[in-house]
This record gives C-alpha cells, structure tokens and sequence, in this order.
C-alpha cells in the first residue's frame, strides 16, 4: 500500500454540526507526500469523551477503513490516520460518538480523497534542443510552473525566468524556452517544476558537449593498432583536449567519448567489431598519454555513415571517428545512434 500525496474534502450534514463542533472534528494534512504523516483526521473535543469511531466505505467500491479513540479530555487532541492507495476516492463514513457523560452522538459525512504520486519531473539530453534554446520535460502531476536558470561555459548566468502552464495534465510535454547571447554555449541547465497541488521539484542537467577537431587516424587494413606515423595526429589532438579542460576546470566535471566508424567494404558484423576496436585502440592512446578523465568507446560500423554509399564501397569518408567532450553520454542522435558506451 503506498502512502502519496493526498487531498481530502469534507461535506457534512446539518443535523451533524452539533455533534461535528462538540468533538472538534477536522481534516488534518490534506497535502502529504510519500514518507510524510498519512492522511488523517483530527479530533479536539470541547467536552471529555468516551471514545469515537468513523467507519469509512468507499462509495461503490469495496474498501473500508475504521478509525476509533479512546477516552479525550476536553481541549485534547487526538490525530486518526490511514493508508490510501494513489488514486481517487470518494468514503461514506459514519462517526459514532460515547461523550464523557454516557450520552451518544452520531452523524454521517462524506470524504473525498484524490491521492497522487510524489512529485517527479523526466528531462534527457535528447529533450533538451540547444540550437533551437529550448527544452521539454515532463511531470507526474499536473503543471503550473516550471522556472529556469540556465549557466554559459562561461561560468555566468546567461538566463533565469519561467513558464506558466494552466494545469497541464501530468505526461504532457512542457516546453520551457531561455534567450541565449551569441558567443556563449550552455554549460548547465537548472529546473524547478511545481504543481497545481502546490509541490515541486528541482532538477539540473548538463547538457554541455562540444567535438573536439582532429585529423583522423588511418589504420592498417583490417588492423586497429595505431602505428608510430599516425600518432602525432592524436597527440595534436590531446593539445586541443588538454585547452578544453584548463578552460573548463573548475566549472564542471567532463569525460572524453570515442566513436569509431567504418566504411562497407566487407560484412556488417565484421565492421561493427573493428570500428569497437579501433574506438578502442584511439581511447587507449589517449589514457596512455595522460588523459586523466574518464575514457568511453563505442563502435557504430556502417550504421552511421557520413556519406551514403552502396554497399562493399571504399569511402575514406566513412572510415572515420568523431571525439566529444561531454559531462556526460553524448545524446543519442544520427552520427551517434545507440548510447552502449564502453569505459576503460
């Protein structure tokens, strides 16, 4: 059973308002997220009672839940709660009262309940579109509001304002837009999602990646070994790297993704395992020079060619790779399909 967030109305009947006021009857936490109290409701009688029990049915349905007391003094207090199911119900309940003097009350009420999650929000580096400065994100409950704070490599704030949404259903997508000065790339991207229940949730993303240039290494047919007369080639690019980070540093944390490529001469499967290779040999390269971040690889064979070819064609084009420098795995996109990267 999953305690969630919950919303409770009351509707009592007027002949109950007597025995409704003696024994201070009222709804206590109608908002509460999963870990929190459960829903509950309160008693602080103005006389001393015996005890009070409320039998709770859900209307057509079969659940029932019973809440009950013992002896309160006047001005005491006294707190009844319950387990609820996310989702949304409506309880007939009766409350049955023994006052402190023997004399009994009764009366009937109706409790509404409406349970929702706890509070998520869902954003990846594939629904954030930094050419366009925008993104999407979604959330479990129903929108209001989503405020954004966006970070330039720089290391300044480029952006900061929000959207407002007219509780947009929970799924739906939200898109949230920033104005972004020329000359500055997106470092971070800082989110604050709130609900028409009145939660929120905070979220960061990185969606920081950038390719780093280089000419690239010719490998000795069918072969993934990086020969002496190529290597100067990597460690030009190392240079590059090396910038990047000193720039950087200090302002976020970056790993360096190695995706090999082939051309079509030969079977699929065979080009796929020696694109792995290669990616391989050119990520072991670098960490033997010193790289100290963290170092992935991927293959992609023919899958992501450059230039589209007839198959068993010797397009030097396509024998290629491609070096990005991320805060995290390159977003899935047509040069870089699939995500199953590989760490040394």
């Amino acid at each position: 059973m999953t305690r969630a967030l919950l919303a409770l109305a009351l509707v009592a009947t007027s002949a109950a308002a007597q025995d409704d006021d003696r024994i201070g009857f009222a709804l206590l936490r109608t908002r509460v997220q999963i870990g929190a109290p459960g829903p509950a409701i309160a008693l602080r009688p103005t006389e001393a009672l015996r005890s009070v029990r409320i039998d709770l049915k859900e209307k057509g349905g079969a659940r029932r839940v019973t809440l009950s007391s013992g002896p309160l003094k006047a001005g005491a207090s006294k707190e009844l709660t319950w387990r609820h199911d996310v989702g949304a119900v409506d309880w007939e309940a009766h409350v049955a009262i023994v006052y402190g003097d023997g004399t009994k009350g009764e009366f009937d009420i109706t409790v509404s309940t409406a349970v929702f999650p706890k509070i998520a929000s869902h954003i990846t580096k594939e629904m954030v579109h930094l050419d366009e400065s925008w993104l999407s994100l979604t959330l479990n409950q129903p929108a209001s509001r989503v405020e954004i704070r966006v970070i330039g490599d720089d290391g300044k704030q480029m952006f900061e304002g929000a959207t407002d949404f007219q509780d947009e259903p929970a799924g739906a997508p939200l898109r949230v837009e920033w104005q972004q000065p020329d000359g500055v790339a997106v470092l971070k991207i800082e989110l604050i999602a709130r609900s028409s229940t009145g939660f929120w949730v905070g979220t960061e993303i990185t969606p920081f990646e950038i390719e780093i240039p280089h000419e690239d290494v010719n490998f000795d047919t069918g072969k993934a070994e990086v020969t002496a007369s190529e290597a100067p080639k990597i460690d030009h690019t190392i240079a590059l790297l090396n910038e990047k980070l000193k720039r950087y540093k200090g302002l976020i944390k970056l790993e360096l993704f190695i995706a090999g490529y082939t051309d079509t001469v030969g079977s699929k499967g065979s080009n796929q395992e020696l694109s792995e290779r290669r990616a391989r040999a050119i990520a072991a390269y670098f960490q033997r020079k010193g790289v100290v971040i963290p170092v992935h690889y991927q293959g992609f064979g023919e899958d992501a060619l450059a230039v589209q070819t007839p198959d068993e064609t010797a397009e030097a084009r396509n024998r290629r790779a491609v070096y990005v420098l991320a805060a995290s795995a390159p977003a899935v996109q047509k040069a870089l399909p699939r995500s199953a990267w590989r760490r040394l």
